[in-house]
């Protein structure tokens, strides 16, 4: 199955567009942001919502993904389903790009007849964003993160670095993504998106 490929190609795309956005705003001027987005329905009748930090970063949270998380801005959203051997498959794709970076944040929904095995999905997911943004894998950790199994990485392409992490909750593989171009000094802006995700089960 082809995973989270959607989101690699969303990587690929914002990633070359990022350099053309650079100017797009002085760094002196205030961005706007609402302090609240409105809530929007999705499919299953839950709703997501964003709400400004204290930061000035949006505290987004995701009805149907279950998740919450800080980012620059309320991110865009686009749901994929895909016919495979397997049975649909459906992936979720949250996106924000800066002046700088690109943050994504992904989840696939199986077909319930589907079964697979926790740890190779995880690895995977990592190989095959890997493989679609043509990026060589740097680094690679099997990790326990809030209880759930994970793998952080560290991948790269000709212009931009890659980190990422894959959780594995309960049949809903997740994926959060930040990438910067190389050189960048994001660490600060990493930790803060990484450390705010919270998924419940």
């Amino acid at each position: 199955m082809k995973r989270f490929l959607a989101i690699a190609a969303f990587a690929l795309a914002l990633s070359g567009s990022l350099p053309a956005q650079e100017h797009a705003r002085p760094s002196n001027t205030p961005v706007p942001r609402p302090t609240t987005t409105p809530s929007t329905s999705t499919a299953q009748g839950l709703r997501d919502s964003s709400v400004q930090d204290s930061s000035g970063w949006m505290r987004f949270t995701s009805g149907s993904g279950r998740f919450s998380v800080l980012m620059p801005e309320t991110p865009t959203d686009k749901v994929e389903t895909t016919p495979s051997e397997h049975g649909p498959y459906t992936t979720h794709l949250f996106v924000v790009r800066d002046t700088v970076s690109v943050y994504l944040i992904g989840w696939v929904d199986y077909d319930a007849s589907f079964n697979f095995n926790r740890q190779a999905e995880l690895e995977a997911n990592r190989d095959n964003f890997v493989s679609g943004i043509k990026a060589t894998l740097l680094t690679s950790n099997p990790t326990i993160i809030d209880g759930y199994n994970a793998i952080e990485f560290v991948a790269e392409t000709s212009d931009r670095v890659f980190k990422s992490r894959v959780y594995m909750v309960g049949r809903r593989p997740y994926q959060i993504v930040i990438g910067s171009p190389k050189g960048q000094d994001d660490s600060a802006q990493a930790s803060r998106f990484f450390n705010s995700f919270k998924v419940r089960p």
